[in-house]
């Protein structure tokens, strides 16, 4: 038996045991498209195709990925949002840092995803996709991913809430200040005008110095004055000029330590392009067949990321990393774990199913 037919073999066993599909052959053809992701570390449905144990030609099989991809009964939040609400489970005695970023994918659209960390990586819990270029879209847009994740979360968990600074819309915090009780932390721009008692003037006007940390409570945010935030200036002494945060959270520091876990989801877009699954390079145009083919990407994902925490659970990173210490992340000791079990012949269970390095270690 090959190592696709292996991995074909196993992927295809367990998301059977999972998951109830209207057509059964959705779940093999799923089945093979995150076999076709991991196997050849490529979203291309032409190169997954080649990669796909199936006795057919492999047109046929892209031909078969096409038709899943087009197909308007398959629903990317009714498959997958499940997985993520139990990752939000198995999380859910820590507090859940959400962060929410876009980046592109296929041709000519974006992806504005919401994912909670965990171990310096970021966990795919929802998405949009839309025809679009990198850069500002709407505020509605943003409260449209949120709502995805509102009823996924665990009873009184608490939730804080990271974005970069194309994400301060009046619109998002007014729904955040309405709809939820999560602490947030936003960047923003210092050319923004926020009303601080009777005055009204741009962020950067407040002068500090790099070393210093400059906090305003509760000032008005932008010229409407419509929602009131702490701001918060933030000179690092690495950096070269301030940052500008916004936040519910009273303590200033607090919230610059929730903002410096802020870049983690970036690991996983590289993870899921250029270091990974090349989702960048996929031919889709489409944003609604975009959607679709991230479940495929984002059940690979959290297959190689429980993958690398089962290691690191197991003590057992020293076969593929240095003996000493780890120096490789979750994402590349899963892939190269599951390398070097097909190259030993030994015997492998993907899954799907989140659990912490600490539950691991409790059983």
């Amino acid at each position: 038996m090959t190592d696709r037919h292996k991995v074909y073999t196993k992927v295809l066993k367990t998301l059977k045991g999972i998951m109830k599909l209207s057509h059964p052959g959705h779940v093999v053809t799923l089945a093979m498209m995150v076999t076709g992701i991991v196997v050849s570390r490529n979203a291309q449905l032409s190169v997954m195709s080649s990669e796909t144990p199936i006795e057919a030609k492999e047109k046929s099989i892209e031909m078969r990925l096409r038709r899943w991809v087009k197909h308007a009964a398959i629903d990317a939040d009714i498959i997958y949002l499940p997985f993520a609400q139990q990752i939000l489970g198995a999380l859910s005695s820590l507090p859940l840092v959400l962060v929410m970023d876009g980046s592109q994918v296929g041709r000519g659209c974006m992806v504005l995803m919401v994912g909670v960390l965990y171990k310096k990586r970021a966990l795919p819990i929802a998405w949009v996709v839309y025809k679009g270029k990198k850069g500002h879209t709407t505020g509605q847009r943003h409260i449209e991913v949120l709502e995805k994740v509102l009823p996924l979360l665990p009873t009184n968990s608490e939730v804080v809430l990271l974005g970069d600074a194309e994400y301060d819309t009046t619109e998002m915090l007014i729904w955040l200040q309405e709809k939820t009780s999560w602490q947030y932390v936003l960047r923003t721009s210092p050319q923004i005008y926020v009303h601080d008692g009777p005055a009204s003037q741009p962020i950067d006007t407040y002068s500090f110095q790099r070393g210093q940390l400059f906090h305003r409570p509760q000032v008005g945010f932008t010229q409407s004055a419509s929602v009131s935030v702490n701001l918060i200036g933030w000179w690092g002494n690495r950096h070269e000029k301030p940052i500008y945060l916004i936040s519910n959270i009273v303590n200033p520091y607090q919230a610059c330590k929730y903002y410096r876990r802020r870049y983690q989801i970036e690991t996983f877009f590289s993870d899921q392009k250029s270091r990974g699954f090349n989702i960048h390079k996929s031919h889709l145009a489409d944003p609604a067949r975009l959607s679709r083919m991230l479940i495929a990407a984002c059940l690979a994902y959290l297959w190689i990321i429980s993958q690398g925490i089962a290691i690191l659970a197991a003590k057992k990173t020293c076969l593929i990393d240095r003996t000493e210490r780890v120096d490789k992340s979750l994402f590349r000791l899963g892939l190269d774990w599951i390398k070097y079990v097909l190259k030993k012949n030994l015997d492998f269970e993907p899954s799907f199913h989140f659990q912490t390095i600490e539950a691991l270690n409790v059983r």
